[in-house]
This record gives C-alpha cells, structure tokens and sequence, in this order.
C-alpha cells in the first residue's frame, strides 16, 4: 500500500513538472521573439519546444533552468530543436539539458552566409576508392562503392566559396570519436545523436 502511494506522488511530482515547464516556455514567447533571427517565428519556436519535451520523458526529468537556457541558445541559432528538420538537439543527461546543433543547422548557416556556392560531404570507406594527400599539390576524389562499403575509416566535408576557392576537412574516424569524446559533455548518453545517429554528427 504504501509503495502505491509513493508511485501515486511521484507520478502527481511530475505532472505538476511538465505543467510548470510547459508554463515557462509559453511566457517566454516575447524573450523568443527578441532574440530568434526572424521574430514572425516565436510562435513556431514555442510549438516547436513544447512538442520537444512532451516527446522526450527524459527531457521532463532535467531541471527547468537548463531547459530553458538550452532553448535559448536554440533561438538564438533560430534553430527548431528536436524536430523532422534535424537542424539542434536538445539532449538530457542527468538532470542537465546540452544543446547541440547538428549538421543541417550548419548548412542552413552557411547556406544563408551566401559565401558558398555547393557543399558536398560523406564518409570513406575501406572499399570506397579515394585518394587524399595535402601540401603544395594538394589531391582530393572519392568513389564510393554501389556494393558492400565497408568499415567507415573517415569523414569529410568541402564547400566552394563564391569568388573562387574550396574548403576542406578530412578527419579519421578516431579523431571523430576523440572531438565528441572532448567538447560533447553527452556524448556517452542514450539519446544523444553520437549514439542514435553517428553519422549525422561525424559530418558535422
């Protein structure tokens, strides 16, 4: 009986949560408004944050502050957190909230910099063709494999910028692991993209 009551209190405890922060998210559409880089998006910010945490049960469990201020980062970027478009994430671990952007927020940044003018990326694997070497006669192409690719051995990205030039980064898949590992304090946790979509944040 008595563990019974405990469930029934604990479950009450977290109800009155949800509405309290679902309550500090509703208020805070002027202070979005301000600070989101198109003001006419508070409302689809607001919708959009309040469906990240209802979907996320972990997520209710994190103290309100670090919700809060994971979403401001969110509408400072004007990203959309935890939706279809995968542009942020917000991710619990413990009782704090890590904001993430993922790779389709930083296209979206360069893409509306208009100092690209295309951005190609993917991974190299072991049965993919390729050849990389840097310096003075610097050589770039990849061929990935219509068949079985393989173990991924690295990551890449390149842009070519308006007015003529191109960017590159190569990075192995260790030193992926290493930078997560290094600057994501979540990295480690159940739901954050390095677990549920490894692919996504190595391009990133």
């Amino acid at each position: 009986m008595e563990d019974i009551k405990q469930m029934k209190k604990e479950s009450k405890a977290v109800t009155r949560s949800e509405q309290s922060i679902y309550q500090l998210v509703r208020s805070r559409k002027d202070l979005y408004k301000e600070v989101l880089p198109d003001p006419d998006a508070a409302s689809r910010f607001v919708q959009a944050s309040l469906t990240a945490i209802k979907m996320s049960p972990k997520l209710q469990q994190c103290s309100p502050d670090s919700i809060l201020k994971a979403l401001m980062e969110s509408a400072r970027y004007g990203l959309e957190p935890n939706s279809s478009l995968s542009e942020a994430a917000l991710v619990p671990y413990g009782e704090k909230v890590e904001f993430l952007i993922q790779y389709r927020g930083l296209l979206k940044f360069a893409w509306n910099s208009g100092l690209v003018t295309s951005i190609d990326f993917d991974k190299i694997c072991e049965n993919d063709k390729w050849e990389y070497s840097k310096g003075d006669n610097a050589k770039f192409s990849h061929t990935p494999s219509f068949d079985d690719r393989g173990k991924v051995l690295a990551y890449y990205a390149s842009a070519n910028i308006k007015g003529g030039g191109t960017v590159r980064t190569v990075m192995s898949l260790g030193e992926i692991q290493a930078h997560g590992k290094q600057f994501s304090k979540s990295y480690t946790a159940s739901a954050s993209p390095w677990q549920t979509d490894f692919d996504a944040m190595a391009i990133k």
